[in-house]
């Protein structure tokens, strides 16, 4: 383990530590400007689409598997859970955010496996090489994704409501 962890490079430990911050800061009720709001859910997908172009490349099967996960998850999470609990203040443009100690664990969940996979790689284990490997790892990574596009969504059914009620 001290060898995987001295062969890391030091941005890793810096990237890690950003979004533990980030991710620990979701788990307070907050107020948060309507263009921020967005900012998580959108950097996330960029996070796991990074995460699929550097390992695969932007290849068909690891994006379509992508693409299915994160539209699956994304439906689920927004029709069976959506988080009423999200509020929209039009006068002053924030939306309020209760907290939750699930995004933590999809931002570290997304972190993990990269470095998982990373590692691996690494290793030169032949796992890492397999197709299917890049089709199982990018449907984790867009159903992972999937969670912050429900949330989204639920950011812009809460303006939505907001607005029609105004």
């Amino acid at each position: 383990m001290l060898q995987i962890l001295s062969h890391t490079p030091r941005w890793v430990f810096a990237l890690f530590a950003a979004l533990l911050a980030f991710g620990l800061l979701q788990t307070r009720s907050r107020n948060v400007k309507a263009a921020l709001a967005y900012v998580l859910p959108g950097g996330m997908v960029a996070l796991s689409l990074a995460g699929i172009q550097s390992s695969f490349g932007f290849r068909l099967s690891p994006l379509a598997a992508w693409a299915v996960g994160l539209t699956a998850i994304a439906v689920i999470g927004y029709k069976a859970f959506p988080n009423k609990d999200i509020l929209f203040n039009s006068e002053n443009g924030t939306f309020y955010i209760p907290g939750s100690w699930v995004p933590l664990a999809v931002i570290m969940a997304i972190f993990v496996t990269k470095y998982a996979f990373a590692v691996l790689e690494g290793f030169g284990i032949a796992v890492a090489a397999n197709p299917l490997t890049a089709v199982a790892l990018s449907l984790v990574y867009g159903c992972l994704s999937g969670y912050f596009v429900a949330r989204a969504a639920s950011l812009v059914t809460a303006a939505r409501l907001r607005q029609s009620a105004a």
